[in-house]
């Protein structure tokens, strides 16, 4: 029964709460904070953990950042985007114009990224009343040096914090913004990625200033003055301090009196390798880090598959730091909202759906090279379609195709013998065509009926990825996480069956379309082998996105002593919370390519009409699509060739895109 279920805690984390002190667990008095705020700005200006923080930070800053609508209202969605400064997912191809006031998110986020080296980092929030809503204005950074205390809540989240700084009030935890890295219990410093680097830097600097002394010593030899045989005490002490007095210069001499002899030494028998040892700590450095390719120069063995396996492992776990940072900018921390759930909050209130920052381009996409892409094509998973000139063009900065002139007149070609030029549409208008509501709602009712099936498909991955996951962790072998791998069969053979039904239901409705209009086509077949083929495709991109992400919830579980089955239940769990977005909209778009096959397919067959681009059913229709919609084609093989895989190849919005191609015959 609901009433039996536990309502209060009886234990608590580990501070008993009240004021924090550091951490519990920590043995070194200069990595308690808050001196650990000052040891390790020590730490970050050594030239090998400043590469290895640059090697984190820079991919991260220069990622693909912006805001998810995730089904919010337009009007929520926009204002957001407004006050971080960011581009709206799907909509916004294009850089803004320079932003001048405000928050500026690149700047936020080379601070937020500092919780990388402190353990935390937190921010303070102000906004603006402007036509009656709250504008946020800025994001104040509070350095952890300048903190402190920091006061907990009966809970062990923070309730506020205290600055250093003469007649400043303590700032209340809702109106922090938290980035924490690596926090466990109520350590709300976290844990500083350069922690585990500690000994080795320290070792490395005791190294550096021996081995500088050493050179300074020995670097010349040292000199020696012997007198002679039978000297009195005066004579041997006048021989110490000509040795003593010798420099090196240019013009240096020495002169000797009469029986007395000058040797300069050098070191004799074997010596410390202050140089591979300094070498050695900097692999260690970078190692604690996941950085091992950054010494793959300075070592004995190496190769470019271990490149690239590093590479691989390296790109997971910037991927997870970032999906972290733009977690807790959007949802918070703990007792702290985050930065879009208190803008929603403040002016609609916490019952308004809020929209996500998300990031790309980190770790989660694999580099798509000619050789990729030759791949691809060679095996049919691709066709060198439009699209997909566009995206290589774009992609390598190659100039746009400029067709040849031609002769006048010439013969009609094929279809699929037009080239992209002759397929673009005529900037023409039209009538709006008839009403799509039925197709979008057996398009939705296709959806739906995937989605239903689909937690039991989820549910065995999940289990297949625990398994793997599991073996890996428990025989050390973290590596093999780069390469879990999923079966797909059974969504493909889900996903494919409702494909072919939504296809027959779209041809049935595009010819019921035309009978309206007096125009008598029998149905023809579709082409099922294609339909399966995508279905494939969608089903196998999919289960690679769920290993992906197991992989870098692993990663990030997996600390030393960690037991196989432990991790392997908490990345269960992480997958289980995870938004069903990225199914949705590729099986939506799966789904439109084959609503389109279904149509397109009834237009081959049928008598000439006018084609006419709509996207009515989007939405949020980005510019290209309001730039299309409405517009006449010169003919069925340029509409084709803009709507054949169920969306128009141009539209930001990809997959998820609605557009589709009416026909108009005899004017009606």
């Amino acid at each position: 029964m609901a009433t039996s279920a536990p309502t209060r805690d009886i234990g608590h984390l580990d501070s008993n709460y009240g004021i924090w002190y550091g951490d519990l667990l920590e043995q070194i008095p200069a990595l308690t904070w808050p001196l650990s705020a000052q040891t390790y700005s020590l730490m970050r200006t050594d030239p090998q953990l400043t590469a290895v923080l640059s090697a984190y930070t820079l991919p991260i800053r220069r990622a693909t950042w912006s805001v998810d609508p995730a089904g919010c209202r337009p009007e929520v969605v926009q204002m957001v985007a407004d006050d971080l400064g960011l581009p709206i997912l799907g909509v916004d191809a294009e850089p803004g114009p320079a932003r001048r006031r405000g928050v500026r998110w690149a700047d936020h986020l080379r601070l937020a990224l500092l919780s990388l080296t402190f353990g935390f980092m937190p921010f303070e929030r102000r906004y603006a009343i402007v036509n009656g809503q709250a504008r946020l204005v800025n994001l104040g950074e509070r350095m952890p040096h300048t903190i402190g205390q920091i006061q907990l809540a009966k809970d062990e989240s923070v309730q506020s914090i205290t600055q250093n700084l003469a007649a400043v009030r303590p700032i209340p935890a809702n109106r922090l913004v938290w980035y924490v890295h690596d926090r466990e219990a109520a350590n709300w410093t976290g844990r500083s990625l350069l922690r585990p680097a500690y000994g080795a830097w320290l070792l490395k600097h005791e190294t550096w200033r021996v081995h500088a002394t050493s050179i300074r010593r020995f670097g010349m030899g040292v000199p020696s003055v012997s007198a002679p045989t039978g000297a009195t005490p005066a004579q041997v002490a006048e021989a110490q301090r000509l040795a003593s007095a010798m420099r090196v210069g240019d013009r240096a001499g020495v002169g000797l009196p009469d029986g007395f002899k000058l040797a300069i030494t050098g070191m004799t028998g074997s010596v410390p390798d202050a140089m591979g040892f300094i070498r050695y700590l900097d692999q260690q450095m970078s190692r604690q880090a996941l950085a091992g390719l950054m010494d793959l120069g300075d070592t004995s063995n190496g190769s470019r598959a271990l490149g690239d396996s590093f590479l691989d492992f390296f790109l997971l776990s910037l991927q997870s730091i970032a999906d972290e940072i733009a977690d807790t900018a959007t949802v918070g921390q703990q007792g702290m909202p985050g930065i879009i759930t208190d803008i929603v909050d403040l002016n609609w209130g916490p019952d308004e759906p809020a929209p996500r920052i998300v990031v790309s381009d980190v770790g989660s996409r694999q580099e798509v090279t000619a050789a990729a892409i030759e791949q691809l094509i060679r095996s049919g998973a691709l066709s060198p379609d439009p699209a997909l000139e566009a995206y290589v063009r774009e992609a390598w900065r190659l100039p746009e195709r400029t067709e040849p002139a031609r002769a006048p007149a010439p013969p009609a070609p094929a279809r699929e013998e037009q080239t992209l030029a002759a397929s673009r549409p005529r900037p023409v208008r039209a009538a709006a065509g008839p009403d799509l509501g039925a197709v979008q709602e057996s398009w939705q009712a296709a959806l739906d009926s995937v989605l239903e099936a689909w937690p039991g498909i989820a549910e065995e991955q999940r289990g297949q990825l625990a398994d793997q996951i599991e073996q890996a962790v428990e025989a050390g072998d973290l590596a093999a996480l780069a390469a879990l791998a999923v079966d797909s069969e059974a969504a493909a053979d889900i996903l494919a069956v409702a494909m072919l039904e939504l296809a027959e239901t779209s041809a049935e409705q595009m010819a019921a379309e035309a009978a309206a209009q007096g125009v008598p086509v029998e149905q023809p077949p579709v082409e099922e082998d294609q339909l399966s083929a995508v279905a494939v495709a969608v089903a196998a991109l999919l289960a690679a996105g769920l290993a992906g992400a197991a992989a870098a919830a692993a990663l990030r579980l997996a600390v030393p002593g960690a037991a196989g089955a432990a991790v392997a239940a908490e990345v269960v769990a992480v997958l289980s919370a995870l938004s069903d977005r990225a199914v949705r909209d590729q099986v939506g778009g799966a789904l439109s390519a084959a609503q389109a096959a279904g149509r397109f397919a009834v237009l081959r067959s049928a008598p000439k009409a006018t084609y006419v681009a709509s996207e009515k059913l989007d939405r949020s229709t980005c510019k290209p699509c309001r730039e299309i919609d409405g517009t006449t084609f010169k003919d069925l093989a340029a509409a084709e060739a803009a709507y054949g895989n169920g969306a128009y190849t141009k539209c930001l919005g990809g997959v998820r895109c609605r557009g589709q191609v009416v026909a108009i015959w005899n004017g009606s």
